[in-house]
Formats: structure tokens, C-alpha cells, sequence
């Protein structure tokens, strides 16, 4: 006779409700728990796609090194691992910036470009084209397969040209630059060009469409020529500046916010020390905004910012998160055991279209 400890082991789990395996699944904060969870069986794989996962707290790409290697290496700094991931893909290419999970790649010896999820290998190749040195991906961040940009830098006499396509056209469009734009750090933002002068730190916003200057924001109090500059978008749909000071000497990073109902009529720079629940990540190629309220282990009103930890003069410098609370500018030094951590990724398993 069976008792009803033999009945609960002898349960079917395999069974469970569809809905029920729908709510597990969303409660993973770790994209290898997600595709463990999935692994069990057929019923639970079909039971929780892909789009179930939960946000995730972004890894950390490793610098490869050999480029003929397909291994990835990433850092999760939630759980404390590193992940060696095989993306045949990604093989003789550079990875720069992201994008919905997708990073622009970049092949120096076919001259060819694409976008790569390097967690599934989904490869989206996009259109040949005549390339001059290596391009910088200038953006946008979140498009669900809208128009990626890149803007070619130019040498000696030429000026920079800025090249445009969605991925489901064959073709890219050309806009030529004047050669004002080009000692400029370029970002693509609600369908402008805004170029940051590193001499001056003013910012030109150009309609891609035709190339018109709209308009012109004077510089930020302060500015320091050359220092890099970050302009991000942030989930309220603001546009952000954050100017990337001295990593040797750095106390705190100063957060602009664009404002463009002035009483003047004129678009300004304004300096904010609360951006709400959200949280900044930066990286060499350059950052976008969380909501941190949707992510386990973020801290909101927080920039979590990739650089090299100077130590000393003789010694080697490490890398590792630095942590910086925008409104106290309170720092907090977030080991990484990557040799050299370059960039940020939001893990994601979807296949995008490029239709």
C-alpha cells in the first residue's frame, strides 16, 4: 500500500501546469539557471520561451587576445563566475558595443560587418561595404532592430562619413561630414547624430535625414579638452551626459541631462545628482541605463563604470567595476578577474529579426 510520502516522491514534475513552469522560469536572475531550468525536458523547454527570461544584471566581455580563438570569456559579477562561451562566429572579428543582446563585429579581413548574440551564435550579416580603417559603432544601444549606425573615421584630407542601415536592407545610406566633426565622440540618439567637440565640449546635433544642422548645445561648465564623453538614453527616454575624467584621479563622474524646454528656447546642459531608479553602465564604447528596480543586485542612482585600477607606478594595472553613487560620489571597487574586461552585455537568448 502507498503511502503518501511514496505519492509525493513518485510525483510527475515533468507535468507541472504550463503557467506555473512560466512563473518559475521568470524568476531566474541568471541566464545559465534559465537554460538549465529548460534543459529538464521537452515539456518545460516548450512551457517557458525564451522571451520568459528575467532581466539579467549585465556580463562583462573579456578582451580575446587570439582572434582566431571561438571562445568567449564573460564575467558574471552577480554570481561571481566566469563563463567560456563557444561562438564560431565571432572568429577573426572584433566585438564592439551592444545591442538587444547583439554585438557589431567586425572583420578587418573581409572588410565585413554583422551583428552577433555571441550566447546563441545567432549571426546577422549586414551589408558589404568599402570600408576606410577600422569603424567605430556609434549606436543605438536598444533598437529591437532598428537602424544601426556606424561612423567610419577618415585620415589625412578626408572627412569622417557617417554609413547607416537596418539590417533587413541590402544597402547602406551615406552622409558625408564636414571636417568640424571630425575630433568628435558621435552618438546615435532618437534618430540624431550628436557630436561632442573634444576641444570646445559643445555638442552639434545633425538630422541624419539630410544632414542639417539642427542645433548647437553649448559645453558643460567645466569642460576639460579631450576627455571622453558618454551621451546615453535613459529609460525615461532623457538623454544623459556623463564626461569621463582622469581614471588616475577620478573622485566621482558628473551627470548632465539635456534640456531643451528652456525659457529661451535654447537646449542646455544641466547638471542632475538623481537620475531615479535607474542605474548608468559605461564601458569603452559607451554605456546605456537599467531600470533598477528590475534587476536583482543593482543599485539605483549608481554608475557602474569599466576601468583600470592604477596601484602604483612600477605596478602592473588591474581592472574591476567602479561603483560611484551619482549623488554623493561615494566609490565602491568591484573586483574583476578578467584580464581585460572591455565591455558591457546584457545577456539574452532571443533571435532577432531582421525583417
Amino acid at each position: 500500500m502507498k503511502t503518501e510520502s511514496n505519492e509525493a516522491q513518485e510525483k510527475d514534475w515533468v507535468a507541472l501546469p504550463p503557467d506555473v513552469l512560466n512563473l518559475i522560469a521568470k524568476l531566474f536572475n541568471e541566464i545559465t539557471h534559465f537554460v538549465r531550468f529548460r534543459a529538464v525536458c521537452p515539456s518545460w523547454r516548450s512551457s517557458t520561451p525564451v522571451t520568459d527570461l528575467a532581466p539579467q544584471f549585465p556580463w562583462i566581455l573579456d578582451n580575446r587576445k587570439d582572434p582566431h580563438d571561438p571562445n568567449l570569456s564573460f564575467y558574471s559579477v552577480t554570481f561571481n563566475k566566469i563563463y567560456t562561451i563557444n561562438a564560431p562566429s565571432s572568429l577573426n572579428k572584433t566585438l564592439s558595443g551592444h545591442s538587444d543582446g547583439y554585438m557589431f563585429t567586425f572583420s578587418q579581413r573581409h572588410q565585413a560587418v554583422s551583428l552577433l548574440n555571441p550566447l546563441n551564435n545567432h549571426h546577422i550579416p549586414l551589408p558589404a561595404y568599402q570600408l576606410v580603417g577600422n569603424p567605430q559603432w556609434i549606436g543605438p544601444r536598444e533598437t529591437q532592430m532598428g537602424e544601426y549606425v556606424v561612423c567610419y573615421g577618415h585620415s589625412g584630407h578626408q572627412s569622417p562619413k557617417l554609413v547607416f542601415c537596418h539590417p533587413s536592407q541590402n544597402y547602406w545610406r551615406e552622409l558625408e561630414l564636414s571636417s568640424d566633426y571630425t575630433d568628435c565622440h558621435h552618438f546615435y540618439l532618437k534618430g540624431m547624430l550628436f557630436s561632442v567637440e573634444r576641444i570646445t565640449g559643445a555638442t552639434k546635433v545633425t538630422n541624419i535625414a539630410d544632414g542639417t544642422l539642427a542645433y548647437v548645445i553649448p559645453p558643460v561648465e567645466g569642460h576639460l579638452a579631450q576627455v571622453a564623453e558618454y551621451l546615453v538614453e535613459d529609460s525615461r527616454g532623457d538623454i544623459l551626459r556623463v564626461p569621463r575624467h582622469n581614471p588616475r584621479f577620478i573622485n566621482g563622474l558628473d551627470v548632465y541631462r539635456l534640456d531643451v524646454a528652456t525659457k529661451n528656447g535654447l537646449p542646455r546642459w544641466v547638471k542632475v545628482n538623481n537620475i531615479g531608479n535607474q542605474a548608468l553602465f559605461i564601458d569603452k564604447d559607451g554605456g546605456f541605463v537599467l531600470r533598477a528596480s528590475h534587476l536583482s543586485g543593482i543599485k539605483e542612482n549608481c554608475i557602474y563604470f569599466l576601468k583600470k585600477i592604477y596601484m602604483g607606478v612600477h605596478i602592473e594595472p588591474s581592472y574591476g567595476v567602479e561603483r560611484i553613487d551619482i549623488e554623493t560620489s561615494a566609490r565602491e571597487h568591484i573586483p574583476c578577474p578578467l584580464k581585460e574586461p572591455v565591455s558591457w552585455l546584457v545577456p539574452s537568448l532571443c533571435h532577432l529579426s531582421a525583417q
